[in-house]
């Protein structure tokens, strides 16, 4: 019975501001978008070059049997097959946006020009219920998540000496904003985390 009275207060709360969100407050997943969202399940297919090394990565999210989602990106460079087939292509448990509903990552190789660093695509689940790109993901070098403070952070050579760190944070809930840059040292730790 108290059960019963604290969720239908709590539905009551969530009705009377209209189910909106204050500004800097977290978002509570909604547990259907969760429940669609894990109804997924992905696999990988390559596409071969000329030469027999793969060169793109297309992606399929089956969701009762059938194909729910798709999209195809080029690798960062060219794969064998062998080394294909022993990567981890997939991340679909990560929630990269922090509103509580796992997203989706396709790894699309190392960049070795220079340093070595892994390059993603990134899809966020929207209201509408479906996978979103977000096109500055790919852009992204060694994309760190953190939910503690809700950013995203890179790290990248920015020169033979330097490394350059950017954080990132989320703004209308698909889109990322640079918000702090910083350089340090090409071979230690990131500043900020010295402070």
């Amino acid at each position: 019975m108290r059960k019963s009275i604290l969720i239908i207060s709590a539905l009551m709360m969530l009705m009377a501001c209209g189910g909106k969100k204050a500004q800097g407050e977290s978002v509570i997943a909604d547990s259907d978008s969760i429940t669609e969202c894990q109804q997924y399940r992905f696999e990988c297919q390559f596409i071969k070059a000329d030469n027999e090394e793969c060169d793109s990565i297309v992606v399929m999210g089956y969701k009762n049997g059938k194909v729910a989602f798709e999209c195809h990106h080029e690798l960062v460079d060219y794969v064998s097959p062998e080394t294909a087939a022993h990567m981890t292509w997939i991340n679909d448990t990560t929630d990269i946006n922090f509103d509580g509903i796992p997203d989706l990552q396709v790894f699309r190789g190392y960049y070795t020009r220079g340093q070595v660093a892994e390059l993603y695509a990134g899809y966020v689940w929207t209201p509408q219920q479906k996978f979103e790109e977000v096109e500055e993901w790919k852009d992204l070098f060694n994309p760190e998540i953190h939910p503690e403070d809700k950013t995203v952070t890179t790290n990248y050579r920015s020169d033979a000496n330097e490394r350059t760190y950017d954080t990132y944070k989320w703004t209308d809930g698909n889109k990322l904003e640079l918000v702090n840059t910083r350089k340090g040292p090409f071979f230690g730790d990131d500043p900020q985390e010295q402070e």
